[in-house]
């Protein structure tokens, strides 16, 4: 008797570990199948612009009587300030004039700005070297322009 009660209590830690061996595969499989899920949409909503309107290069704007140094230049958005104070974003993409900066990095006082932070912008008018945008950052809209240096 007392060897079929051990031999019993096996049985039921083995149908135990069973079990929970079957549930820890089946949520591998299911983590693997959303994570599959996931890279495959996030590589479908990617759009790869082949010619955006604003090339690799060097640009300036104004802002308080100063010119601001922007630079366009691998894939990133530099914006270089008085003061060794600067701004650097991923740019990306979404049509020929429209793009989204990603700041990534930056030493910038009183812009309401930070790392993470998004700002989309798109190119409304071109007249010779000069860029016009509108810009939206915080459900804010503002204008300005870029001009091309080099």
């Amino acid at each position: 008797m007392k060897s079929s009660k051990t031999l019993n209590f096996v049985v039921f830690l083995f149908l135990i570990f069973f079990n929970s061996q079957i549930s820890f595969s089946q949520e591998r499989v299911r983590s693997n199948m959303i994570n599959t899920y996931s890279k495959t949409y996030t590589l479908a909503k990617s759009v790869v612009v082949e010619s955006p309107i604003l090339k690799d290069g060097e640009y300036t704007y104004k802002f308080k009587e100063k010119e601001i140094l922007v630079e366009f230049k691998n894939g990133y958005y530099y914006e270089y300030h008085p003061d060794k104070e600067y701004i650097k974003a991923i740019i990306d993409w979404e049509s020929k004039y429209k793009y989204k900066l990603i700041i990534v990095d930056m030493e910038k006082r009183n812009v309401p700005l930070k790392v993470g932070s998004e700002l989309t912008a798109e190119i409304i008018k071109i007249e010779g070297n000069q860029y016009f945008y509108t810009s939206v950052l915080n459900n804010k809209t503002g204008n300005g322009s870029f001009k091309k240096v080099k």
